[in-house]
């Protein structure tokens, strides 16, 4: 009798080999569970107004799916008309899906079919806060709603917030596509790969796989946080990342292939920083003429176009081109700085302030201008032309050597040509406005520390240092290390201005340096955006764990601290003193909605005995920083709510000897007052929107 009551109990917890179909409207709260392995999406399931539908780690949620080789499938992906035979799950009220990384949710199609495809998880214009982590999606396409309304996403939110870590998208037609306007949305540490598009044939023009944002109508308070991704698409004809009309951060990402189309149309700033682009046709594209686009520390691999934006106002700075360009088109206003062009081109015709870059090895050189307003302290050398045209009014301080030919196209405009270092006469065209010093090929030679190795840092004795124009007046005070830019290099009193990006000898910035925070659990808080002095282009972010540093010459700042579901944080007068960094630890307080579903602040402890039990079992449980009364929750595996359990009659517990401990009993009855079936039920405390659920056996 031992041994059969031992494999009963083993076999209930540990083997449930039937699966469950689900479909319809969800009336209360619904939980589906892992036990239940696997969900069978049916027919179109509706999680409805003030429903949450919570999925354990470990579920797996398989969706009644369709061939989609061609248009004449469209029909199988119809909802209005009542034909969508690939399913979907709507969801007017709350969708939480966290699972863990030993454990994923997965989401993907019941027919494993070559070419058959599901619906989506539709996220209507009402649905809460809805959570995604630890998520695998495979082989969604979209639903036609209505006319005009086709979602085509595995996520796809129409509403206003949502929340996808640590997820996986494998060939989906688009893994995240939002519409509407969304207030805060975070995209997050996840993967977005596409192979084989979604179908053979489909002319599917606008498949990435990966995330399309087209908003609308937006508010200066929206923003969508992208970070930590990695996009990797098979078809360089496609954007990973396709963004219309909102304002978005795009921090740390990885891009193979398809790049990234940038086309905002906000006048609140985006932010394009430190991410990776490998081998995209077009890296990073867009701007629109309201767009504010600041484009700092990423790295461009081959390709074509590493960027090509108009219409905007961009900073580009202090980013690294390898086989591919940097073109700012004529509507383009700003200013372009600090950039390394290796094996590319720089094309800079708007109404741009370029200064303090270098172009070498490439094909049209540094400066291509058309409307430029500055051309300071640049370096094109080693190309195949010095420069591609030139109709700016000034170059100051630059350096124009061991480049094959003067240019390509000719040159035109009168341009003037002022303490330059040039190894060429002057055509016609241009102007001698002074101070040149020109060079042949054994002098070029002794101008940097290592030119055949790309070092062009001036060594001693180099005819550019202290050689330069318009000391006095200019306007930005560092140089391509955020060293100080005007600085007296070969020390006879006089300080003067370098010819070149860098100036000789000169001391380093100092800054602040620091960590960003979550005061109540301690952990830190990423990808935080720090402004100085709320300038929109003295910025920088907190990294994947919470470290920032940021170069400054000595003074005093504010320093403006913001991330999507924090409060913004102001922190005033520090104090930066040169070649010394500041320290400053930012507290970063979350908002409520977010507490509520990203992190459990109540930290419940939880467990029953006796356990398998009959007819009763007591429910012992603990919480700290408890704010509310909590509630326990009795569900069947069917994921219904049996049983609510009224906490005014817990009794105090010894059972923990932290924080408050209770307990309270369960006497194997339904709201009904009628007694339940033997088998598994899951019992669940929650506090707001935190947390946390155990197993226990009835067994009669």
């Amino acid at each position: 009798m031992k041994i059969i009551l031992f494999f009963l109990i083993f076999s209930l917890f540990a083997f449930n080999l039937s699966s469950i179909e689900v479909e319809g409207h969800l009336i209360e709260d619904t939980i589906w569970s892992p036990d239940n392995n696997p969900y069978l999406v049916v027919d179109d399931v509706y999680v409805d107004d003030d429903i949450t539908l919570t999925i354990l780690p470990g579920t797996i949620v398989k969706f009644n799916s369709a061939r989609l080789t061609s248009y004449q499938d469209m029909d199988n992906f119809v909802y209005y008309n009542g034909a969508n035979i690939a399913k979907m799950i709507q969801v007017d009220g709350r969708l939480i899906a966290n699972g863990t990384e030993e454990e994923p949710i997965t989401f993907t199609r019941i027919q494993d079919t070559l070419y058959y495809h599901w619906g989506i998880i539709y996220l209507r214009e009402d649905a809460d806060l809805c959570s995604f982590k630890y998520c695998h999606f495979e082989y969604s396409a979209y639903l036609l709603i209505v006319l005009g309304i086709i979602p085509s996403g595995a996520v796809s939110m129409y509403n206003d917030e949502a929340i996808i870590e640590h997820c996986d998208f494998v060939d989906n037609f688009t893994g995240v596509y939002i519409r509407r306007y969304p207030q805060k949305v975070i995209i997050q540490n996840s993967t977005f790969l596409n192979i084989d598009n979604i179908s053979p044939t489909y002319p599917g023009y606008h498949v990435n796989g990966s995330i399309e944002i087209g908003a609308g109508e937006i508010n200066e308070s929206d923003i969508v946080l992208i970070a930590g991704n990695e996009f990797i698409n098979s078809n360089n004809s496609y954007f990973n990342l396709d963004i219309f009309d909102a304002p978005a951060y795009v921090i740390d990402n990885q891009f193979s292939v398809g790049g990234f189309r940038a086309a905002m149309d906000s006048e609140t700033a985006s932010y394009i920083y430190n991410n990776n682009f490998t081998n995209c046709t077009e890296g990073l594209r867009g701007g629109y003429p309201n767009d504010s686009l600041y484009i700092r520390k990423n790295n461009f691999f081959d390709g074509y176009d590493g960027i090509n934006i108009n219409y905007a106002y961009v900073e580009i700075s202090d980013n690294y081109f390898e086989g591919c360009d940097l073109d700012a088109g004529l509507q383009c206003s700003g200013k372009v700085f600090n950039n390394i062009i290796n094996d590319g081109n720089v094309r800079t015709s708007g109404y741009l302030e370029v200064y303090n870059n270098i172009g070498f090895a490439g094909e049209d050189g540094i400066i291509v201008t058309y409307r430029n307003e500055m051309c300071n302290n640049n370096l094109s050398i080693q190309n195949q032309y010095a420069f591609d045209g030139a109709f700016s009014s000034f170059f100051n301080n630059c350096i124009f050597i061991a480049n094959e030919e003067i240019s390509n196209n000719g040159v035109s405009g009168n341009p003037i040509f002022r303490n330059c270092i040039l190894d060429f006469e002057l055509p016609p065209e241009c102007i001698d406005g002074g101070g040149n010093i020109w060079v042949d090929s054994l002098q070029a030679q002794t101008l940097f520390e290592d030119i055949q190795n790309g070092d062009f840092h001036l060594i001693e004795g180099s005819l550019a240092i202290d050689a330069g124009f318009d000391t006095t007046g200019y306007y930005y005070p560092f140089d391509m290390d955020y060293n100080h830019r005007v600085w007296d290099g070969d020390g006879n009193g006089s300080t003067i201005i370098d010819i070149g990006p860098y100036e000789y000898g000169a001391t380093s910035f100092g800054g602040i340096e620091g960590y960003t925070f979550n005061p109540i659990t301690g952990e830190p808080v990423d990808y935080v955006l720090l402004k100085i002095n709320n300038e929109p282009g003295e910025f920088t972010f907190s990294d994947s764990i919470g470290n920032f540093e940021y170069k400054l010459p000595a003074g005093i700042y504010d320093v403006y601290a913001e991330r999507v579901f924090y409060e913004d944080v102001i922190e005033y007068q520090i104090e930066v003193f040169d070649g010394q960094f500041t320290q400053v630890l930012i507290p970063m307080t979350e908002t409520v909605d977010v507490e509520n579903v990203q992190y459990s602040i109540y930290n419940f402890q939880l467990r029953n005995y006796p356990n398998p039990f009959n007819p009763e079992t007591t429910i012992y449980f603990e919480t700290t920083n408890l704010h509310e009364l909590p509630r326990i929750e009795i569900y069947n595996l069917k994921g219904q709510k049996i049983k609510t359990l009224d906490l005014e009659l817990a009794s105090p517990s010894p059972y923990y000897a932290d924080g408050v401990g209770y307990s309270i009993m369960w006497n194997g009855t339904d709201n009904n007052n009628k007694s339940v079936a033997s088998g598994i039920y899951l019992y669940k405390i929650s506090a707001g929107k935190s947390s946390s659920m155990k197993k226990m056996l009835l067994l009669k």
